[in-house]
Order: structure tokens, then sequence, then C-alpha cells
């Protein structure tokens, strides 16, 4: 069975069921390579209300994994 007819029968579904599917999917996942603490992601976000130029669009972002082999 190829994904796109998983996805097409599983959208046949109740929310609910989705939505365990879908927890049971990412839970079944490697760990993330990066782990990143709260405070960090707090300190990144006061950076970037204090001064906005840091910010990075979606396509820089994209661009940049595509281009680290992520």
């Amino acid at each position: 069975m190829h994904v796109e007819d998983i996805v097409k029968e599983a959208s046949k579904l109740p929310e609910e069921d989705r939505a365990s599917i879908a927890s049971r999917l990412i839970h079944g996942l490697d760990a993330a390579h990066h782990w990143i603490s709260d405070e960090e992601v707090s300190a990144r976000m006061r950076e970037a209300e204090e001064d906005p130029s840091v910010l990075i669009s979606f396509d820089q972002l994209v661009s940049g994994i595509k281009r680290s082999g992520t």
C-alpha cells in the first residue's frame, strides 16, 4: 500500500481516530537530533521581539536546511 492510499483511507476516519494515528506515528519517530531548552527558545523570542531584523523567512529556513543536508 502506498502512503497516498493510507492517507486517503485514514482521512475517512473520525477526527479522534485520525489524531490517535498521527500521535502514534509521531511518537514512533526517532528522537530529535537537536534539543533546544525552553530558556533558549525564550531568549530567541525576546531577541526577535527586540530586533525583528534577526528573523528569517520560511524560504530562508528551508534553504538553510537543504544546504546543511539535514
